[in-house]
């Protein structure tokens, strides 16, 4: 008889929000108890237990709500769980305000969603807003995202989603992790994502490091369907094998590893003979072109202006020698070792050469 009187009950409480607001606009489905007052300002729904409901077109469910018809709000708390289209959103607590369409979530928020590709898609923290008319969320305070289709893993103190223009932007010391476990970390002041382009745009005190490399710069663009990184703003390179500076560079991945960097105007590389060596000789030229092999420097080629340095140490077989020039264009190879194999320019050479052969 409890079950019986209880599902009428809702039944005429549902059919009594539907007679006096629009069509649809509020459906009960469950609740545990239920409690309703009428107020000058309107009615005052209370619902405990298993609640669970739909206002418009959205789903809601939660351990507790209370429904103000005269505001048009929802105030729900206790295992919040939204669902609206694509989009899956938890909470400790929610205030749904029907008229702007805005719900402000605290309390480990988590928005979720499955992308029309059938990517996963995630951002959660303390603090959420959801603008439902503009499709947009927003999370403070302990921020923490995910995405599938990149692998990056990403942390921040606020962050923004704008779902309809496929953009998100994190501030507030935003870091992230991409690819496999150790392949790239990206430290920025912000950082911007674009969906449709799968562009990454990292702005001021840009640092960027792999086990390859390490890079810094105050701007990084990074194109993930050509897997190519823009670096501008004094930036800086290096790793075990050379140490870099330019204008601007450009950093080629194959299957997310090194392998290409394009320097161009104003370049400078310092590098070692041998792999763990002093980085003491050096090129300067307009471009410089290095190539890499799991994560180790085959040969590199430098064009216009070009100059350098490279002093050999006495070692076993080897004598000590000391080259200086210039010319119009310079090519070194490494072998497997990461020794220097060749040096080879070319065009207007001028230089020196010094050797020392001792008995």
């Amino acid at each position: 008889m409890k079950k019986i009187f209880l599902g009428s009950l809702l039944i005429i409480l549902t059919l009594l929000w539907a007679q006096e607001s629009d069509p649809g606009r509020f459906r009960l489905i469950n609740a545990d108890r239920l409690h309703m007052v009428n107020l000058e300002s309107g009615q005052v729904l209370q619902l405990n237990g298993r609640v669970h409901f739909f206002y418009g077109e959205i789903e809601f469910r939660s351990d507790r709500a209370v429904i103000l018809d005269g505001p048009k709000i929802a105030r729900l708390s206790g295992n919040v769980v939204v669902e609206n289209d694509s989009l899956h959103l938890v909470a400790d607590s929610l205030a749904y305000y029907r008229n702007t369409q805005v719900l402000n979530l605290g309390g480990k928020v988590r928005a979720t969603q499955r992308t029309s590709q059938g990517f996963g898609r995630r951002m959660e923290g303390d603090h959420g807003i959801y603008d439902r008319a503009r499709d947009t969320i927003t999370i403070w305070q302990n921020v923490r995202a995910w995405d599938e289709r990149e692998n990056a893993h990403a942390e921040c103190g606020y962050g923004f989603w704008d779902r309809a223009n496929g953009y998100a932007y994190l501030i507030e010391e935003p870091r992230i992790r991409a690819g496999l476990q150790d392949t790239l970390y990206i430290n920025a002041d912000k950082m911007e994502f674009f969906e449709e382009e799968r562009k990454l745009i990292a702005t001021f005190n840009v640092e960027t490091r792999t086990q390859d490399y390490h890079a810094s710069s105050d701007f990084l663009i990074y194109f993930a369907n050509e897997e190519r990184a823009v670096f501008t703003g004094e930036p800086d390179f290096y790793n075990d094998f050379a140490t870099a500076t330019a204008r601007e560079f450009h950093l080629y991945f194959e299957e997310q590893k090194l392998s290409r960097v394009v320097l161009v105007d104003s370049c400078q590389v310092y590098f070692a003979a041998e792999e763990q060596d002093e980085k003491k000789n050096w090129v300067q030229a307009a471009n410089i072109e290095l190539n890499f092999v799991d994560g180790k420097l085959q040969d590199f080629s430098a064009d216009l202006d070009v100059s350098y340095f490279f002093e050999q140490d006495q070692d076993g077989s080897k004598d000590f020698f000391i080259n200086s020039a210039s010319g119009e264009r310079l090519k070194a190879i490494f072998d497997d070792d990461n020794k220097l194999k060749l040096m080879d320019m070319g065009g207007s050479i001028r230089g020196s050469y010094f050797f020392e052969n001792q008995p």
